[in-house]
């Protein structure tokens, strides 16, 4: 019997992920289709529009750097083509930057065999299959010196750059790394729209430069370091990894570090990590801030404090982590604070000289590092994203064995923002933006301080060689785990986005703020089409009394659609992510659940890409396609108040789960 049970799951589980995979391929392909849109609209513009009297060149970027007498001087890779209109383009943007010295763009790939590709290239018909876009970020000088993210079409405007030094016939790259401190997010143009196709075929990045040419290069730039391998890094890096030299910066004497660390009755982990910063020996003030621990954990900590010397504040108040690090400040002695979590392990044994010679340099507003999940090559944190479902750490829960995204868990870059379990900044820039915002007790009190750099016209960092085992939660437990968490998350969140406007969805650091449906920031799919019988809403007298619960709901809209019309007919939009923690969320149908005084009604919830929490959830599988955009025409159900839940089906008919969001619905 277990054997045929067995057989008959496998056929079940075997349809499901073929259902799953063609879904996610077909939103996949959405890309695709958007992307020869946007190709269109802009040959359309372009035929019809006025044309720039700036002169132009193309150059071979494989030729090197030159100097020309064209107004604009724009350099190629071999390894692809430009999209159409794409010397136009440019020559637009520095009419509409007269101060602009540098210009580039994003990329994409074009999948295509020989006689597509070529004649992709001689009439730019988009006959190719387009994918992977590159997205580039604002100028972002740490990361141009880890990569020559700038990538396959650079253009100079050439009376702007007659100043700088270079070499003629030198590399584009070396040209950029030897004039970076002439460049800046005022002079430095990031086109977000994609103006070159790279063959998918092709071979790999040109080469980079070697790392004694790169600290060449950057001395003569005027920077002060030295490249050097990071010390006691993972045993499971590759050889190749083991090998990477990270640029170290020279710190004066004099550079002391204010550690900030809140605390509450977990004594054997602070005394862990205070234990773990003794491996660097730059000098440090040790300030532990606890608001209320039990009588034998004060004991322990003051005890711990007159033999190490630390400075021990004991407050008790209700959890508020921006007040207890706030207080904690206003003891610092030393012009670098270092905000650490009590659940922190000091794994690299130079991490805080790395981050504050990182922080001392130009432009510089805050600085991070990589933070691994105790169990050994998880990645907890390794920069912060600000994406459609708002701020979010970048590759959480993946295994550190493995590169992501042209190295960002192995190179040093610049991100939107760092979490506050490990950030460094300037005493003077932490007081001057107003320290932690003491009305987001619990979360985004890191990021709001992080937007703040930004809009002051610095750059967070993260340093991945600076290495910190983070024990996640053992204080509060983890968010999802409670409607009240949630609850709670989303109204910090609402007050992070009131306070930062112009931050709403937008990641200048990462090109768009993630890109394609709702994961890729393009409406590239209407949405909104005329039902089908089986997708409108229906009476259900489902019985959830049996249900389990613990499913994970966020909405980024719940609202009327004032624009938009369905048939003459005003409709509601519901709109986020719903995914079960620790489980195949594969293997589930999730259905939208309205329940009034006197009906409930059932509409299902086919899954939209939603790509940035794979790896958000430890040990969840398959919620690339957990987003969900549901809509409800006002004839669909009666007229009344609606409490908001969904339901989640096991396709082998076991476990369903269902949740209440807590969230109703006027109709």
């Amino acid at each position: 019997m277990s054997i045929l049970k067995d057989a008959v799951k496998n056929v079940l589980l075997s349809r499901k992920k073929k259902e799953y995979l063609s879904r996610l391929k077909e939103l996949s392909d959405s890309y695709d289709r958007f992307a020869k849109e946007q190709e269109e609209k802009r040959r359309a513009l372009l035929q019809n529009g006025e044309q720039s009297k700036l002169s132009r060149i193309v150059v071979p970027m494989e030729e090197g750097w030159t100097n020309r007498t064209e107004d604009v001087v724009i350099y190629l890779s071999n390894a692809g083509i430009p999209a159409f209109g794409a010397e136009e383009e440019i020559c637009r943007a520095f009419d509409a930057n007269p101060d602009a010295v540098l210009l580039y763009a994003d990329e994409d790939e074009a999948t295509a065999d020989e006689k597509e590709w070529e004649e992709f290239k001689t009439s730019g018909i988009p006959v190719s299959r387009r994918k992977n876009p590159v997205l580039k970020p604002v100028f972002s000088p740490e990361t141009l010196i880890s990569v020559n993210y700038p990538g396959n079409i650079v253009a100079f405007r050439s009376n702007r750059v007659k100043e700088l030094s270079g070499c003629e016939g030198e590399d584009l790259y070396s040209f950029l790394l030897r004039n970076i401190k002439s460049f800046s997010k005022e002079n430095v143009i990031r086109l977000s729209t994609v103006l070159y196709h790279k063959r998918a075929e092709a071979a790999g990045c040109r080469t980079e430069g070697d790392v004694a040419q790169k600290e060449t290069l950057l001395k003569e730039a005027g920077y002060d370091l030295q490249f050097k391998e990071a010390a006691n890094i993972p045993s499971y890096y590759g050889e190749e990894d083991r090998k990477r030299k990270y640029p170290v910066y020279d710190i004066p004497k004099s550079t002391a570090v204010s550690v900030v660390i809140p605390s509450k009755d977990n004594p054997d982990v602070l005394l862990r990590l205070l234990e773990s910063l003794k491996k660097d020996s730059i000098p440090k003030q040790i300030i532990v801030v606890d608001n209320g621990s039990s009588e034998a954990n004060k004991a322990r900590i003051e005890a711990a404090s007159k033999e190490d010397g630390f400075l021990y504040l004991y407050k008790p108040q209700e959890f508020n982590y921006s007040r207890m690090n706030n207080l904690g400040v206003s003891f610092a002695e030393h012009k670098l604070l270092l905000l650490l979590n009590d659940d922190m392990e000091m794994l690299s044994e130079d991490a805080i000289s790395r981050m504050a010679g990182q922080l001392l340099q130009d432009g510089v507003g805050a600085v991070g590092a990589k933070l691994l999940y105790p169990d050994g090559s998880l990645i907890q944190h390794v920069g912060i994203t600000n994406a459609v479902d708002g701020p979010v750490h970048k590759f959480i829960g993946k295994d550190d064995r493995e590169v992501f995204a042209r190295g960002r868990n192995r190179l040093i870059h610049d991100c939107l923002g760092v979490t506050g379990a490990c950030l460094m900044i300037r005493k003077a820039d932490y007081e001057r933006l107003g320290g932690l915002n003491e009305e987001l007790r619990v979360a985004y009190n890191d990021v709001d301080l992080c937007f703040k750099v930004y809009e002051d016209g610095k750059n967070c960092v993260l340093r991945p060689d600076a290495i910190f085992r983070h024990y996640e939660s053992l204080s509060r437990g983890a968010d999802y785990m409670s409607a009240e968490k949630l609850e709670r998350l989303s109204n910090e969140k609402a007050i992070l986005y009131k306070a930062h406007p112009a931050l709403y969805h937008e990641d200048p650091y990462e090109g768009a703020a993630t890109a394609g449906g709702a994961e890729l920031g393009f409406d590239v799919e209407n949405r909104f089409v005329k039902k089908s019988p089986e997708e409108k809403a229906r009476e259900t007298n489902e019985d959830f009394s049996s249900c389990v619960g613990g499913m994970v709901i966020h909405f980024d809209r719940l609202e009327k659609e004032n624009i938009l019309r369905i048939d003459g007919e005003e409709f509601y939009v519901l709109q986020g992510y719903r995914l079960i923690p620790g489980i195949d969320n594969m293997r589930y149908d999730f259905y939208l659940i309205l329940k009034g005084q006197e009906k409930t009604y059932s509409l299902p919830m086919p899954g939209f890409l939603r790509s940035s929490l794979e790896g958000a959830f430890p040990d969840t599988g398959n919620v690339s396609l957990a987003g969900f955009c549901n809509y409800i025409t006002e004839s669909e159900i009666p007229k009344g108040t609606y409490e908001i839940a969904v339901y989640a089906k096991d396709c082998m008919n076991r476990n369903p789960v269902y949740q209440s969001t807590n969230r109703t619905i006027t109709i």
